[in-house]
């Protein structure tokens, strides 16, 4: 393997890096349907840092933290990624350094990673920034799993060779997925205040490896704080229905916006990830919901009776629309889909390989859009134009599914509430107590 060279950075590399990040940028701006950034003035910081995440999507946890970074980050990356040699000479030039993880090594091989630590002491001796997911292993959960000890040893041991005088600062950022595998989910990113490593010295110079521990779990729980953290892997679903209790019908005191919604259900978590009271009363009410064949959505939407006369009008006005926009867009967003399901990987995968085929499909369709548009009208503003209007007819598209699937739920809660009056009124029931509490929440914060 080409071991990691740590010289100042190529001018054609420091470009590739930063077509990568753009495109990155735009892909990750179409893929999801809400991506959140917060504390974004965190990420403007000088001298060498280290970022550090938790890790709960695979590949996309690195390209949603790193867009926001304005130097270039080099990243520790997965050790078995550097095994085939067309991969091994891409990433050893492309801001990777290879970390052997427990599952890398086989039986009877001797774990090494000091090439990995001294290539981590140099980049940051020279002002580089490194990003670190420090989970390990990637797992599609919504509460943090234990760090792994690499961040503080390398930012101590960085800090030690040059008597706790560099001034390493970490980064801490909090990854969260609605869905992580899901195209058009929402995912937020949150960015918290640096944490110095030479707060840590005298800790250190004393035991070394219980002030490595410590500082490890600081950075851990810090990185936790920054997320909506489920507790465990028993409360993942709850999350999951909590928040849907919030879209459909979002406390009164709560500002609609999603950074407001965000933090309330942050907050929310926080302080009720051990009311078992109220996680039974949720599940009993999601239980009831499922026996019934019906959604919260279509419950709240049957309750407010929000499908409105003229909301019908203005679909039926907006169908043509509707038809060019679902045509034009089905395949370039079929074909992600189709690939992501045919290479049958892990299901964290799904993501980067939707994502991946994407920048090729919406391109390569746009581009025939306008070379049609232009060979018909023989104008090219007619044809710029006619881009404007499919991009347009994609998002009309998604608006549009998005209201047909809240009336079939709708339909769906109002045929149940009339075969089924008494079970309709204790669900009813059921979801006010559960708003009554998060209602309370909001007033008392």
């Amino acid at each position: 393997m080409m071991a990691y060279r740590n010289a100042p950075i190529h001018p054609v590399l420091k470009f590739i890096y930063a077509l990568l990040r753009f495109t990155a940028r735009v892909g990750m701006t179409f893929f999801y349907r809400k991506r959140l950034i917060l504390g974004r003035g965190y990420t403007r910081f000088d001298g060498p840092a280290i970022v550090v995440s938790n890790h709960p999507n695979t590949l996309m946890d690195p390209l949603n933290v790193g867009i926001q970074i304005r130097q270039e980050m080099f990243f520790l990356a997965n050790y078995s990624l550097f095994k085939h040699p067309v991969s091994n000479w891409i990433f050893s030039r492309l801001f990777c350094i290879p970390v052997k993880r427990k599952e890398d090594v086989a039986e009877g091989e001797v774990r090494n990673n000091d090439a990995a630590f001294e290539a981590s002491f140099q980049h940051l001796e020279k002002n580089g920034v490194l990003y670190i997911a420090a989970e390990g292993v990637s797992w599609m959960n919504r509460y943090v799993r234990p760090f792994k000890t690499g961040t503080a040893r390398i930012a101590f041991g960085t800090e030690n060779r040059h008597d706790w005088q560099l001034d390493v600062k970490i980064i801490p950022v909090g990854v969260s997925y609605e869905a992580p595998n899901l195209f058009r989910s929402r995912m937020y990113v949150e960015y918290g205040p640096s944490l110095d490593p030479r707060s840590w010295a005298a800790a250190y110079q004393e035991n070394p490896e219980k002030a490595v521990a410590d500082f490890t779990t600081h950075i851990e729980n810090t990185v936790r704080g920054l997320t909506l953290n489920s507790g465990g892997e028993e409360g993942d679903v709850w999350v999951g229905q909590v928040e849907a209790l919030l879209r459909s019908s979002p406390p009164p005191k709560l500002h609609p916006s999603e950074q407001s919604r965000y933090f309330f259900l942050k907050s929310f978590l926080q302080q009720n990830i051990d009311n078992q009271v109220f996680k039974a009363e949720t599940q009993a009410y999601f239980d009831g919901l499922s026996r019934a064949n019906i959604t919260d959505l279509g419950l709240a939407q049957q309750i407010s009776s929000r499908a409105k006369r003229a909301t019908l009008s203005l679909f039926a006005l907006l169908f043509p629309f509707f038809i060019v926009g679902y045509g034009f867009w089905f395949l370039p967003c079929f074909i992600p889909a189709w690939v992501a399901k045919r290479l049958k990987l892990y299901i964290g995968y799904e993501s980067n390989v939707k994502l991946l085929v994407g920048l090729f499909t919406f391109p390569i369709a746009l581009w025939a859009a306008w070379k049609g548009a232009f060979a018909l009208c023989q104008h090219a503003w007619m044809a710029w134009l006619t881009l404007m209007v499919l991009v347009g007819g994609g998002y009309l598209t998604e608006a549009m599914l998005d209201q047909a699937k809240k009336w079939r739920q709708s339909r769906a809660a109002a045929a149940y509430a009339r075969q089924h009056p008494e079970a309709w009124a204790r669900l009813v029931q059921q979801r006010a107590s559960l708003l009554e509490t998060l209602q309370n929440h909001a007033y008392s914060n």
